[in-house]
């Protein structure tokens, strides 16, 4: 996260509410709200307002999406936030659906860009689009999108399409091998994520 003093964001949280905040923001409805990827500055007018306007905001990580907070100058208590991650994410959806029925509006956010591309929250769309409730998303940073814009690809006619995103490889050696393997006989380019920690480990699977 970039070191953006939180006052560097106040007129953008206003005019957020002056330009978003004229648009309609049904009640009932979860909002997939993108957020940065390593720079405060890459957040959206939209995506501000929604965070600024729910009732409470679903999250992988309530002490990280706390302080993203703060730094938008969005006042928002902790009671607010609810956990919704990988190791509950299931069960926590229930709680999700029940104020969404309330009239809620509910947003959610992972840690680092796009919820649910590579990271919670699709189980969470899929029990609430299963509920019978709306789900909203605001296009924002997306790691994939980005490094698509500067990687150059080019599809060609006969597979028309440039990649193929593959997300993370499993961790455990034999089945991210097997993994390896099967993406090596891919011929349009793979795209894959990593943690930093892991990028070593997984560039010696792949040489």
């Amino acid at each position: 996260m970039s070191s953006l003093a939180p006052a560097s964001f106040g007129a953008a949280l206003q005019a957020a509410r002056e330009a978003a905040g004229a648009q309609h923001y049904p009640q009932g409805t979860l909002y997939m709200v993108a957020t940065p990827i390593g720079n405060l500055a890459d957040i959206t007018l939209r995506a501000l307002h929604v965070l600024d306007l729910a009732d409470a905001i679903a999250c992988e990580d309530t002490r990280h999406t706390q302080g993203l907070l703060r730094a938008y100058g969005i006042d928002r208590p902790a009671a607010r936030l609810l956990a919704v991650h990988q190791h509950n994410e299931a069960e926590a959806a229930q709680g999700v659906i029940l104020r969404l029925a309330q009239g809620e509006r509910i947003a959610y956010v992972s840690d680092a860009g796009t919820p649910g591309v590579s990271d919670p929250g699709a189980r969470l769309t899929a029990a609430v689009r299963a509920a019978g409730h709306r789900v909203l998303p605001l296009p924002g940073a997306s790691s994939v999108t980005t490094l698509l814009s500067a990687a150059g690809l080019v599809g060609s006619e006969d597979d028309g399409s440039a990649f193929v995103f593959a997300g993370f490889l499993p961790t455990k050696a034999g089945e991210r091998d097997t993994a390896v393997q099967r993406l090596g006989a891919e011929p349009r380019a793979v795209l894959l994520l990593e943690a930093p920690h892991r990028i070593e480990a997984m560039a010696k699977a792949l040489a």
